[in-house]
This record gives C-alpha cells, sequence and structure tokens, in this order.
C-alpha cells in the first residue's frame, strides 16, 4: 500500500515545480528582453561576444555571464557594458557600452565621445587610434526618455546606435558581469 504513495509524492512534486518555473517564465519578474529560460528562471546565463566590436575590453569569442538581476531593480547607467538586442532584428544580440541615457545629449568630435557636451571620461579607450571618419565624427542627438545609446569599444570596427540609432529599455537583456 505504500508504494503508490512514494511514486506519487515525486510526481506531484515534479508537477508542482514544474508549474511554478512554467509560471515564473511567463510571468518574467525580471523583464527579461530574452526568452532564454536561463535568464528568465534564474537571471544569469552565458554569452558569447560574436564579434571583435567591444575590443579591447571584450575579445571576439570569449564568455562571460550576463545578469538581469542588477536592471530589476535600477536602471542601465552610462559606462555599464550591456547584451543589447539588434533592434533591426532582434534575433541578434550584442555586448555593447552605454554611453547615454534618455535625456541625455551625444557627439562624438575628433574622436572624443561629448555627453551634454563635455568629454566623456573613456579610461578602458586608452591609446585607442582611431582610422575612419564613421569612429571620429557624429553630429549631436538627444537621447529619448527610456532609451538608450550604445557603442562597441572598437569604435572603428563596431555596429551600434551610430548605425540603428537608440535602444529600448526593453531591448536590454542584462548587465555584463566581468
Amino acid at each position: 500500500m505504500n508504494e503508490p504513495r512514494k511514486i506519487r509524492l515525486p510526481v506531484l512534486g515534479l508537477l508542482l515545480l514544474a508549474t511554478f518555473s512554467g509560471g515564473i517564465y511567463l510571468l518574467n519578474p525580471l523583464r527579461v528582453a530574452s526568452y532564454d529560460p536561463r535568464l528568465r528562471l534564474f537571471g544569469v546565463t552565458a554569452f558569447r561576444q560574436a564579434s571583435r566590436s567591444m575590443e579591447p575590453t571584450i575579445h571576439e569569442n570569449e564568455v562571460f555571464l550576463v545578469s538581469a538581476w542588477p536592471y530589476s531593480y535600477a536602471d542601465p547607467r552610462v559606462g555599464d557594458i550591456v547584451v543589447v538586442r539588434d533592434p533591426r532584428n532582434p534575433a541578434w544580440r550584442y555586448a555593447k557600452r552605454i554611453v547615454a541615457t534618455g535625456g541625455d545629449s551625444i557627439e562624438i568630435r575628433n574622436g572624443t565621445v561629448l555627453l551634454d557636451r563635455k568629454r566623456l571620461s573613456e579610461p578602458y579607450l586608452e591609446g585607442e587610434n582611431l582610422s575612419s571618419d564613421y569612429a571620429k565624427t557624429m553630429a549631436p542627438v538627444r537621447v529619448p526618455t527610456n532609451d538608450y545609446f550604445v557603442l562597441g569599444d572598437n569604435r572603428d570596427n563596431s555596429v551600434d546606435s551610430r548605425v540603428w540609432g537608440f535602444v529600448p529599455r526593453t531591448d536590454i537583456i542584462g548587465k555584463v558581469i566581468r
């Protein structure tokens, strides 16, 4: 008589766990801009950088962690490295650095990023030799509320907000943990 109960209890436990996990996945309490169950259930996943756009900070094919937790209670800030969905093709994801947030004015003059007309401190780019006009010049733009302007650290070799435009908050998947 005890045998059926031993079998039913694990089955019931698995059913409850699946229901709970499915509910968490669907509710998406961390507001993750991804269908990746690791991010929706645990708030963390591994990511591989597929390009050289973040060099020298993150190298091509480097694997690192991305966490949704930091942005569950705060907004992304200038200087954060984040993984974002490409606004043109949401299936593509890129690691980029936030250089301006909603309400900020951003421009690039002689290879220097100006945030609200002041030079943005970018120690991670020390010694960077820019060779293209694409990396040296950008007319001033104002970032709309709830949007972000992101750049790759490898300014000569990065497709970013200079091409796609602004990144909505809903397209930020998580913060890079290094």
